[in-house]
This record gives C-alpha cells, sequence and structure tokens, in this order.
C-alpha cells in the first residue's frame, strides 16, 4: 500500500484520538475530519489506503462520497461504522464498493483495529506487536497487562499462555504440530522442561490452560482447535 494513511471522518474527538493510537501499533496514520465536505478537500491533496466512514445516518451525499473515492483511488479500503445494523443499506454500501461494515454503539477502536489487521493487513505486523485483539465469542486478550476479559471477569494470562497464544495468532491458516512446539523456543522455555518422551500430556495440558482462558467453553473449544492426529489450528475467523 505503499505510505499507509487513513482517514477518518466523524466528530468523536476522543473516539478519533484512541482510534489514532491504535491504528499507530498498525503503522497507519490517521487524519480526521468532520463532515463529507471537509473529507473532499483533503482529497484533493491526500492520497489514502484506509477511510473510515461513521455517521448515524447514511444519506445520498455519503453514497456519493463513497463513489468519489473509488473512481480517485480504487484500491483504497472503505469501512462504514453505523450504530444499528440496517440490512438493506448495508447492502447498498457493499454495492457502492465499501469494503466493510461495521456496527454497534459504541464501537471499541482496539476492537476495530484487530478488525482491520485481521482483514485487510494480515501479515504486514506480528502480532506480538499488538496490544489487544477480540477473539470470537468476546474475549477480549490485553497483551500489554497479560490480561484476559471473559464474560464480565478479569483474570491474568500466564506467561506461558500469552507466549503459546501469541504463537498460534502468528501462525494462522495452518497446523501446529506437537514436533513443531517442542523444537522452538516458546515450548521449551515458557511450557516444559522435560525431556520430549517424558513429557507426557504436558503438550495437551499448555493446551488446554489456554483454552480454559479465553474460552467460552473450554471442553468444546472453537478459538484454538484439535486437528486430530496432526496438532492445533488457530480458527480462521477466531479473531474479530
Amino acid at each position: 500500500m505503499g505510505k499507509d494513511m487513513a482517514l477518518h471522518v466523524g466528530c468523536d474527538y476522543k473516539w478519533q484520538r484512541n482510534l489514532a493510537r491504535d491504528l499507530k501499533s498498525l503503522g497507519i496514520e490517521l487524519d480526521k475530519v468532520s463532515s463529507v465536505p471537509a473529507a473532499k478537500e483533503r482529497l484533493q491533496k491526500h492520497t489514502y489506503d484506509l477511510f473510515l466512514i461513521q455517521f448515524e445516518t447514511v444519506g445520498k451525499q455519503i453514497f456519493e462520497f463513497y463513489s468519489l473515492i473509488r473512481s480517485e483511488n480504487s484500491g483504497a479500503i472503505i469501512i462504514v461504522l453505523i450504530t444499528k445494523p440496517q440490512n438493506k443499506i448495508e447492502k447498498q454500501l457493499f454495492d457502492y464498493g465499501v469494503d466493510d461494515v461495521v456496527t454497534g454503539d459504541p464501537v471499541y477502536t482496539s476492537t476495530l483495529a484487530s478488525r482491520i489487521k485481521r482483514r485487510f493487513y494480515n501479515g504486514k505486523l506480528p502480532w506480538t506487536q499488538t496490544n489487544k485483539i477480540m477473539l470470537k465469542g468476546g474475549t477480549l486478550v490485553n497483551f500489554s497487562r497479560r490480561e484476559v476479559r471473559l464474560n464480565g471477569f478479569a483474570a491474568t494470562l500466564s506467561n506461558s499462555a500469552d507466549r503459546l497464544l501469541r504463537y498460534f495468532l502468528d501462525n494462522p491458516d495452518r497446523v501446529i504440530s506437537k514436533d513443531e512446539l517442542w523444537e522452538s523456543d516458546l515450548w521449551e522455555k515458557s511450557v516444559c522442561r522435560a525431556g520430549k518422551e517424558e513429557d507426557g500430556k504436558a503438550f495437551d495440558m499448555a493446551i488446554g490452560r489456554l483454552r480454559r482462558a479465553i474460552e467460552i467453553d473450554p471442553k468444546n473449544p472453537y478459538i484454538i482447535k484439535t486437528v486430530h492426529g496432526r496438532g492445533w489450528m488457530l480458527a480462521k475467523d477466531a479473531v474479530l
């Protein structure tokens, strides 16, 4: 994408400051305006890779703006933030070339940044440099604090579970075997120190502890899946 620049169109200045902080972790610099006319003026002077457009209602002026963005920069990513789900409006947005629609009030900036990274910036930044992520089911992981929030409760993520989760996040869409974990520095330093043959069930126990920390139902895990006879795999849509 070249130099990564984003433009946010909206009036919540405190939210914009938080978003600028979270996008910075992805290497994206945020520019901010409060209206579509102001955004059109910026487009005459700057090229943006990402547009985040936040309005309670979506009207003709907004759709015209999307068409302008596509005519000026067909490769830009357009994400629309709306308060309440509106199926008819969302369909129209996608018809106009919008890449993603995020609904909710409020939309947490850390969650939005994680979603942007997962969907559009995957591979550009290692997860080990990301402070917060939201997992499927509503699990919020704060790596800077080694904290997990799930079902209204906060818990500390152990050092070994923290490193193990980061390993899965940095290796999506493939099976992680016991042999791979054993040979990694991660496993040797953080999970067990016994010999490989004497280790017994330590592999499964470590995965079990991680699941108890992040899964809604650890007995029926959704985030870290078991691939029988081969190992484990991060679910494709584990990160929101």
